[in-house]
């Protein structure tokens, strides 16, 4: 290798980026940007660098071999896929060159390449719960600072209870202020805006009317309080008014009502947090901050839309409650296989099976174990038969309750690889995750949850919904405006204190994936797209959803 080259890669890689290579990893680079111009290797190089990094998230700055292959794959599946777009949609003679250099120009006498689902897939990323960064609100500078990793344990010390509660209270209080009601106005007069009185203060104030914002507990039976960082009051709930809603404890609630001389609040008026729309929550810090995990696109967000909107056959496959202990069940499986690997059928980018993947819990002995080890055996057995699907398509794996082995605490770790080896060996874009989980797809977040929420929530409302709402919209409406996939105690649904972020929902997703044993639905609340697919076994319903137009159909397996 010639010293100049191997003097840039130093000089953009190490001092520059900050990155340490391996010297595999730079005779590999080299054989890369050996053949560039001089005028296109500075700049080449400095698009890897930006990639690997943005790729890792930051996290690992010694660069082996291997990880430098899956970067630079990455670059040539997102170039070839720009480069047929382009083909495709103008006469121009030529192509530009474009990320980093690594895309040779064509003239227009060439036929387009054709784009496969291997090159597609380089713009879809699955997070696991437990690789979220975790960021926390700080009025002192206004803005948020990232969480250490080394503070983030399963067994977490009793603060990490409290900030969990207190985080959210600062993100819900800061968007709630950024909201037109709330922001004075230079010339407005007082009653056209909404002042939020902080419990304390009341102390030192004369009955009256006033608005609360704060967290709904319960000290003690029969008696509600609201309560915030600085201090808690009663509650007196009769005949209160409440919009869209299911209004459970440890909800964050803005509260309209009368301080009484009694030092209780009557209320009137039961709230929740007002939602706020994903672009206003970028505006305000998401371009800085990366909230939903993962690797951070280095493409440009017009480039992103591009490939989202011009790949009209990209189509994600939901099924929940994959129950492959139930022959029928697999039998439909087949067939739902076969239907996707005919001639003229379209190959789905991922399918994402969401459990439970047993019909009963598990039981902790040797022959429960050995059996649901079968169930994924026959999975995969059957995926053997359909070697296309396998080979191509991306296959996202949830756990639901039933699947070991976890003490039924969220985030629930992803299914333990003993019982899934066959499968990850028949399907190489096999992804076991933990539930909740995050799909990012070019521009597009969907967050994926399986909990049967709609039950749940109902049970423990301290408040009877409105019944002239469907329940499936009160449950999108809570989870949207309390920015939480479950925000219920942590009596009720017990989560990881540390971990919590990981149920957080903020900016508000492109799409929710409510997976319950609830009818299945497909709402839109405040920009954000909720659907159930419903319980698989329950009439073998599924749901097709193509991000090029944002649209979602129910599907079903006739018998």
């Amino acid at each position: 290798m010639a010293p100049p080259l191997k003097q840039q890669i130093y000089k953009i890689l190490t001092k520059k980026h900050g990155l340490t290579l391996q010297t595999d990893a730079v005779k590999y680079l080299a054989t890369v940007v050996e053949d560039l111009p001089p005028e296109e290797l500075v700049e080449t190089l400095n698009y890897i660098a930006t990639s690997y990094i943005q790729h890792e998230d930051g996290g690992r700055i010694l660069v082996d071999r291997a990880s430098l292959e899956t970067t630079v794959d990455s670059i040539f599946r997102k170039a070839a896929i720009n480069q047929a777009i382009d083909m495709a949609t103008t006469t121009a003679t030529i192509t530009s060159t474009t990320h980093g250099g690594l895309v040779t120009a064509t003239s227009d006498q060439q036929p387009a390449p054709e784009i496969t689902l291997a090159d597609i897939s380089a713009y879809l990323h699955v997070i696991d719960s437990f690789q979220l960064p975790r960021w926390r609100f700080t009025s002192d500078n206004k803005g948020f600072v990232r969480v250490p990793e080394h503070q983030m344990k399963l067994l977490a010390p009793a603060q990490e209870k409290v900030n969990a509660y207190r985080d959210r209270f600062d993100l819900i209080r800061e968007r709630l202020l950024r909201h037109d009601s709330f922001r004075a106005k230079t010339y407005a007069k007082r009653d056209e805006t909404l002042e939020i009185m902080p419990i304390k203060n009341l102390q030192g104030h004369k009955p009256g009317d006033y608005l609360l914002f704060g967290m709904l507990t319960q000290v003690e039976e029969g008696r509600y309080h609201l309560e915030d960082p600085d201090a808690l009051i009663e509650l007196e709930l009769n005949n209160v008014a409440r919009g869209i809603g299911l209004y459970t404890l440890n909800c964050f609630l803005l509260v309209e009502g009368y301080y009484t001389e009694e030092r209780k609040f009557r209320v009137r008026t039961l709230g929740m947090p007002l939602a706020e729309q994903r672009q206003r929550s970028l505006a305000a810090f998401g371009h800085n901050v990366n909230f939903f995990g993962g690797p951070v696109a280095g493409d440009e967000m017009v480039v992103l839309e591009t490939v989202e909107s011009k790949m009209t056959d990209v189509m994600f496959v939901i099924v929940s409650d994959v129950w492959l202990d139930q022959p029928r069940v697999v039998m439909k499986l087949r067939q739902l296989f076969e239907g996707f690997s005919g001639e003229s059928s379209v190959r789905p980018l991922a399918f994402i099976f969401i459990g439970s993947f047993i019909s009963t819990p598990y039981i902790y002995d040797i022959d429960s174990a050995a059996a649901y080890k079968d169930c994924w055996n026959t999975l995969a057995d059957l995926l053997a038969d359909f070697k296309e699907i396998a080979q191509s398509s991306h296959f996202i794996f949830v756990p639901g309750p039933n699947d070991p082995w976890n003490a039924n605490i969220l985030p629930r770790p992803h299914v333990p690889d003993h019982f899934t080896a066959r499968v990850r060996q028949r399907v190489p874009n096999a992804k076991f995750v933990s539930n909740p989980c995050r799909i990012r797809y070019c521009t597009q977040e969907i967050v994926v949850f399986r909990e049967d929420l709609v039950n749940r929530m109902r049970r423990n409302c301290i408040v009877a919904p409105s019944e002239e709402v469907p329940m499936e919209q009160h449950l999108i409406a809570t989870i949207v405006e309390q920015a939480h996939l479950c925000p219920l105690p942590i009596s009720v649904r017990p989560a990881y204190w540390a971990y919590d972020h990981a149920l957080r929902i903020y900016p508000t997703p492109h799409m929710l994936v409510l997976a319950d044993r609830y009818d299945s639905y497909a709402e839109t609340y405040e920009g954000c797209q909720a659907i159930n697919p419903g319980p698989f076994p329950s009439g073998f319903g599924f749901m097709v959803y193509w991000p090029a137009d944002k649209k979602t159909q129910m599907s079903k397996i006739l018998d």
